[in-house]
């Protein structure tokens, strides 16, 4: 299976750089990706004459850089480069590169516009993911982002709340491909395709994380802002009686009904997992 995480150019912000315009502030700060509702806000990777569907989930940061550059963090630890160009930001050249350590693989994004209203976001995206020596191109025709300070921190509360299960039916979600089959990296061998089937409870944390408790015994802390939650501090390992249990990765978008989400780690045998598009439903 082939994932879709959008990523983005791995430096370092510049120290003293200058105070953003005034036309440029309205930009800062930290975005969630809406949650997907069919079409809007996936990401369409084209693979020869098949075309795939993958939802785009995550955040990104904004940030002022030195000369006049805005910098994009993504939750995938990268950093693109952006220009005002007066209505939107766009990349600031056309060959910024990111790997993507959780996948293996590589992108170029070659154009990425964003426009804001208040504490609305839309965007376009289209790139390039080198994947087993054939590039894919794949994009973002109208993606939507909402500020994730505009939530309150009991509406975050109310979308992670209760128990949820992975949707053995995935009722609700049209139009994409494996949906909960996460992709099993053993230490030899190919990739092995294996259904995603686990429950998760979640209960608020302090200041403003979540707990979620998965039904291997195992709890994780999640930094959440209003729709989107991701594994806070970096990687995670839960002791369990048969071994270590690691996750490296984990987004999950949700608004009390839904939920869609993304998560790479270590089972306790060693053998890397990777879900690019995970369904939970309440239970």
């Amino acid at each position: 299976m082939l994932a879709l995480v959008a990523a983005g150019l791995g430096i370092t912000p510049a120290t003293g750089a200058a105070a953003p315009a005034d036309d440029t502030a309205r930009y800062l700060g930290t975005w969630n990706y809406d949650l997907p509702a069919g079409a809007t806000g996936t990401a369409d990777l084209s693979i020869g004459p098949i075309m795939l569907h993958f939802p785009q989930i995550g955040t990104v940061t904004f940030s002022p850089g030195a000369d006049g550059v805005i910098l994009g963090h993504t939750d995938q630890g990268c950093t693109w480069r952006f220009r005002n160009v007066g209505d939107a930001l766009e990349l600031a050249s056309t060959d910024q590169y990111c790997f993507n350590s959780y996948i293996g693989s590589g992108y170029n994004i070659d154009r990425w516009r964003v426009q804001v209203d208040r504490d609305t976001e839309r965007e376009t995206l289209h790139a390039n993911s080198y994947q087993l020596g054939v590039t894919l191109p794949f994009q973002l025709t109208d993606a939507r982002r909402t500020r994730a300070a505009a939530a309150t921190r009991a509406e975050t509360l109310q979308n992670f709340s209760g128990s949820w299960q992975f949707d053995p039916a995935a009722s609700g979600f049209t139009n994409r491909e494996q949906v909960n089959v996460a992709t099993l990296a053993p230490g030899v061998g190919l990739p092995v395709p294996i259904p995603a089937s686990s429950t998760v409870d979640y209960r608020p944390g302090e200041g403003d994380s979540i707990v979620a408790r998965t039904d291997d015994g195992c709890e994780w802390v999640l930094e959440a802002h209003g729709s989107t939650a991701e594994l806070a501090g970096g990687a995670q390992t839960c002791a369990t009686p048969t071994g270590p249990l690691t996750r490296s990765l984990w987004a999950i978008a949700s608004d009390g009904l839904r939920q869609v989400t993304i998560m790479a780690g270590t089972r306790q045998d060693g053998d890397a997992f990777l879900l690019t598009d995970g369904a939970l439903v309440p239970r």
